[in-house]
């Protein structure tokens, strides 16, 4: 101890005190977020406002990436969307609920284009494409991308319990929370809860 204490004493101590004390500082500044992923590391799901039905997990959970199909039936994923929050709604041309919340999701992506969501209308019928676009385009649906999932895989990865579900996916692609069941998708509380991840 008595070495230790005459080596903190003499010149070259007092010098290497003050580099091991500086590098730390440095590493503090250079570790520290700014802008974007500051407010990513700091936000708090325990603050978001509360939207009926909704679960919000404590902290974002990782998901499986699902394969799935465009309209022309080429492959493509929920990966495809990362950099902005994602609505991901699972419907089915069969689910009374599902096509009843269609124009909702629609105006909510009209809403939000460009602005950093993107709301995925995300079909599980069985027959392939054909049935759910032709559903799409009679109702006029314009704003949400579409994605298709006729093998089911992706709803059974996620966890599905019934249809609608949606989930709200963070830019890296982690789930936030999901809602089971239908709901008013372009409602103020819907818009305060998108506003609030988006820092609006």
């Amino acid at each position: 101890m008595s070495h230790f204490i005459r080596f903190v004493r003499s010149p070259k101590g007092l010098m290497t005190i003050l580099l091991v004390a500086g590098f730390a500082v440095a590493g503090q500044l250079y570790m520290k977020p700014t802008g974007e992923s500051k407010r990513a590391s700091t936000i708090s799901t325990n603050d978001a406002p509360r939207l009926d039905k909704f679960v919000t997990h404590a902290v974002p959970t990782a998901i499986p990436d699902m394969v799935l199909q465009d309209a022309r039936g080429t492959a493509t994923s929920l990966a495809a969307y990362r950099g902005d929050y994602v609505l991901v709604n699972f419907w089915a041309t069969w689910c009374a609920p599902c096509r009843k919340e269609m124009p909702q999701l629609d105006a909510l992506a009209a809403r939000y284009m460009g602005r950093g969501v993107t709301v995925v209308a995300l079909s599980v019928d069985r027959g392939g494409v054909e049935k759910p676009e032709r559903f799409l385009n009679e109702l006029g649906v314009q704003h949400m991308q579409r994605a298709f999932d006729p093998s089911y895989k992706a709803a059974r990865s996620a966890r599905l319990i019934g249809l609608p579900t949606t989930l709200l996916l963070a830019p890296d692609g982690r789930e936030i929370g999901r809602l089971a069941g239908e709901a008013d998708w372009d409602s103020p509380e819907v818009h305060a809860l998108l506003d609030f991840y988006l820092g609006s």
